[in-house]
């Protein structure tokens, strides 16, 4: 969902991709995030998951996990890169995490997706894209 969201709130100047942790690769998405990005006029029938790699941190200018522990994460991990790595929820004035719905209901991933949404645009005003 961040992925397609951040896609339309960035728009098409800006090269987004997102890959899990622990992600298996190519899982698709859950019929609830479909759902959910449908409203949003988004379609994620072709999403395949992939895993977070050395190579993909290499491609990006920014890492941007949803939570404070993958954030601590990927910086263990991969310290060549922990300058680039930086919460969505840190972006802004705000200091908000951003909880994974996996498993959840409807309205649990209507509310990521918002919550999503609003960051994404606090992370755009910062960039000045």
């Amino acid at each position: 969902m961040a992925e397609a969201l951040a896609g339309k709130v960035l728009g098409g100047d800006v090269e987004v991709g997102s890959a899990g942790i622990a992600a298996w690769e190519g899982d698709q998405a859950a019929p609830e995030a479909l759902m959910a990005m449908q409203e949003h006029g988004l379609d994620l029938s072709g999403h395949a998951a992939r895993r977070l790699s050395a190579e993909l941190l290499a491609e990006y200018d920014w890492i941007i996990p949803m939570t404070r522990a993958q954030e601590e994460h990927l910086r263990r991990q991969f310290p060549s890169y922990a300058a680039k790595i930086r919460r969505l929820g840190a972006w802004g004035s705000q200091d908000v995490e951003i909880d994974d719905p996996w498993g959840g209901s409807l309205a649990s991933y209507r509310q990521c997706a918002a919550s999503i949404e609003n960051l994404l645009q606090a992370l755009k005003k910062e960039l000045v894209i």
